[in-house]
């Protein structure tokens, strides 16, 4: 119970915080003597995406305690990294940080559950601005995408703060952090959602040096689309 609350508390922190953002963008453009009304709707339109979102996410937790649950369809990566991307890039231009993306082309579909898989990418790539913060220069978020041995791999690199190298194991224990508000969660989480659908997450990094992760999906052929 106590990892199932931590896991809850963890997960829907992100999308109700970016509902709250685009509800305060939302109110003041509705407010002007002149409304703006075309930008007001688009936010309001992204806080009913996050709001879907967390309810989402709640969902998906609770089955990951329930064997058999698990909602699979065929999942396009690319286009699932592109749709993702999008969400964070705000967060990335306040800290003039940018993303880079190295998608290969022609790659099978997986057969996932879309919902977690957004909930890996989007830790990783929160993870990654969390940790080029506090850097100086311009930092760079890249994901790449590529088919490797009947499994495809994907690897999220950032230039932040990295981490000891004696840790990349470690980093994924439940409620062990290097974030000074973290609660430990969120990489545990991940590591269990890749394993669930056949595939291993790992971590390669240095202190002061950035981080990469690397995932694996396995391919199936009945997952080719």
């Amino acid at each position: 119970m106590g990892e199932l609350t931590a896991s809850l508390a963890h997960e829907i922190r992100q999308p109700i915080a970016a509902a709250v953002t685009n509800a305060k963008t939302c109110l003041p453009r509705l407010g002007r003597d002149v409304p703006d009304v075309s930008e007001a709707r688009e936010a309001a339109s992204r806080l009913v995406t996050d709001v879907t979102r967390a309810a989402d996410i709640i969902v998906r937790i609770s089955l990951l305690f329930k064997k058999g649950t698990t909602q699979y369809e065929l999942v396009d990566i690319n286009e699932l990294i592109r749709e993702m991307i999008v969400l964070p890039r705000s967060e990335a231009a306040r800290y003039s940080l940018s993303i880079r993306t190295q998608l290969a082309g022609d790659l099978p579909s997986v057969f996932a559950d879309r919902v977690q898989l957004q909930q890996v990418f989007m830790n990783l790539m929160l993870n990654g601005i969390d940790a080029m913060k506090g850097m100086t220069g311009a930092g760079e978020h890249s994901i790449k995408s590529e088919a490797s041995n009947n499994q495809l791999l994907i690897s999220v690199t950032d230039t932040g703060v990295g981490f000891p190298p004696d840790q990349g194991d470690q980093i994924f224990s439940a409620f062990f952090t290097i974030k000074e508000h973290g609660i430990g969660m969120g990489l545990a989480i991940r590591r269990s959602i890749i394993e669930s659908h056949g595939g291993r997450l790992w971590a390669a990094g240095a202190s002061g040096r950035g981080a990469t992760f690397h995932f694996t999906l396995p391919v199936r052929v009945a997952a080719h689309a």
